[in-house]
């Protein structure tokens, strides 16, 4: 099968033109020699040696006596040409020949120039894609962990932040040095209940959720918080404000507002509000499911029902900017601006670019964020686990064994036939599909085999790919082993499919994560960083 051939270094040619005159080429022959009218010099005295001729040191009467001149014919009966002896022509010639070498420094210190500017823009774009990251060209190595208990570190600008025993606590990423520690924040809850995938809510700020003191027998956290809390990147209080309880219960969401969701007799109310202001950005009442509707056994709705049976308590979650609401009458999904997606049972996931997916039985549609259906296709669409930036944005949909990659207008561009469990890879050159036993690359634009990688632990090794990371051209797979305990990370060169490394690391690799090009995972109780 055909190798994709490395990146070869091109040629580069120059060519150093004068503008000097006929009569001033330092380079051509002089008429007549040095010594005849009109050459370069003075006419030469009788017997006088011609400048860097060489001179004889003999007896006399050698080449005409002693200290005589060699006057050695030259070959083939070919003209003598003799170097110039005027001081100025010696000085153009040095400065013209100094002039190439200024210009070969400058050529070459550019393209060098180039080089580095070139990997600084491919880094920077890995540190904003979906799996990419910055390094694993060896294997990993921890570089540091912080305990963090049982809280998810929520990542905000260059820091992870973590809410737990009443403190919120602020974590260099680069170094896991505390940067700063905020006391005395009442029962908080910041940010969301999931793992950070880039960055965090609201870089500018932390927003946390604050409870008054329950009543006694009242189980925790059953009643709406009473408070919000915005911190800066610096530990220092933005806003501290009470929160209305007439609009129900609360819920940070990823862009650091806050959604409210109460009851109004059967119907559910959302409300998102700024988390600073309490200003309303958005409402939208979400109608219940008739009794025909509700699946399973689900206690009636009582209005003003305060029974323990939970059956007018919605649950709203925040999945990436779309709003799940659960509850025992209700299941709705909704757009981060409100647009009602679904009343019903229905699989929503949203996209990196903020598109959605409702996946069906036989066929998935691509939904705008407005609501509209754009196009449909068959079987299960799905995005790559990681992207180094540069490929076209294609989605995937799953064809018998195989996959068929589709355009952004839905259109199909190529099928792999083969087995194929899930896409690990797109890239402006290859897009590389989980295969057994191994993977395989094909061409982006064109789904031709480019190359085939066969996993050396197979038969040995049962675990699942969960994780892809894209580097500068490599491609870092990362499997859960021993019911995660640990995880092998294997690192394939992009360009023709061979292994760079093995290794095995002590972290489940569903608990990995990617913040700003850096590879970070959760281990029992603890945040590790990896690089």
């Amino acid at each position: 099968m055909p190798f994709r051939r490395r990146e070869q270094p091109r040629p580069i040619t120059f060519e150093a033109v004068d503008d000097l005159d006929d009569g001033d080429d330092l380079f051509a022959p002089r008429p007549g020699g040095w010594g005849a009218p009109g050459g370069h010099g003075t006419p030469l005295p009788d017997g006088a040696a011609r400048p860097g001729a060489d001179v004889a040191t003999g007896p006399a009467g050698a080449g005409g006596g002693t200290g005589g001149v060699l006057d050695t014919p030259a070959p083939d009966g070919a003209a003598r040409e003799d170097a110039p002896t005027d001081p100025r022509a010696r000085r153009r010639r040095r400065l013209l020949l100094g002039g190439v070498a200024a210009t070969v420094v400058l050529v070459l210190g550019g393209l060098t120039l180039v080089d580095v500017v070139s990997a600084r823009q491919a880094e920077a774009l890995l540190r904003t894609v979906p799996g990419g990251v910055v390094g694993l060209e060896r294997p990993p190595r921890e570089l540091w962990a912080v305990d963090v208990g049982e809280a998810w570190p929520l990542a905000a600008g260059e820091l992870f932040v973590v809410a737990a025993e009443g403190a919120l606590v602020a974590y260099d990423r680069a170094t896991g040095a505390e940067a700063w520690r905020r006391e005395g924040l009442p029962s908080s809850q910041c940010g969301t209940s999931y793992r950070p995938s880039g960055e965090g809510p609201d870089a500018r700020s932390i927003t946390c959720l604050g409870w008054a003191e329950a009543q006694e027998g009242a189980p925790a956290f059953t009643l709406p918080p009473s408070s919000v809390t915005v911190v800066g990147l610096d530990g220092r209080t933005v806003v501290e404000r009470a929160l209305d309880p007439a609009r129900g219960n609360a819920t940070v969401l990823s862009t650091g507002d806050l959604a409210r969701v109460a009851r109004d007799g059967r119907d559910v109310v959302v409300l998102v509000e700024d988390a600073r202001t309490g200003e309303v950005r958005w409402t939208q009442t979400v109608p219940t499911l008739t009794s025909d509707e509700v699946a399973g056994s689900c206690a009636a709705y009582q209005e003003g029902s305060t029974s323990g049976d939970g059956g007018d308590v919605v649950q709203l979650y925040d999945t990436g900017g779309v709003l799940m609401l659960l509850g025992c009458d209700v299941n709705a999904t909704l757009s981060s601006d409100g647009t009602v997606l679904s009343a019903a049972l229905t699989r929503l996931e949203q996209l990196r670019d903020g598109r959605l997916v409702r996946a069906g039985l036989t066929e998935s549609e691509l939904v705008d964020t407005d609501g509209t259906v754009l196009w449909s296709a068959q079987g299960e669409l799905m995005e790559p686990l990681a992207t180094d930036g540069t490929g076209p944005p294609l989605l995937f949909s799953r064809r018998g064994p195989g996959v068929v990659a589709l355009d952004e207008a839905g259109d199909e561009r190529w099928a792999f036939s083969g087995y194929a469990t899930q896409v690990l890879l797109v890239t402006r050159d290859v897009t590389v599909i989980s295969s057994y036993p191994g993977a395989v690359a094909v061409d982006t634009a064109t789904g031709e085999e480019v190359w085939a990688w066969k996993d050396p632990a197979v038969g040995r090794a049962n675990g699942q790919v969960v994780a892809a990371f894209a580097s500068r051209g490599g491609l870092t797979i990362a499997s859960s082993e021993d019911n995660g305990a640990q995880s092998r990370w294997v690192s394939i060169d992009t360009a023709d499919g061979s292994t760079r490394w093995d290794e095995q690391v002590a972290v489940d690799a569903w608990n990995l994560f990617v913040v700003g090009g850096d590879v970070f995972g959760t281990r029992n109780g603890t945040v590790v960083a990896f690089g």
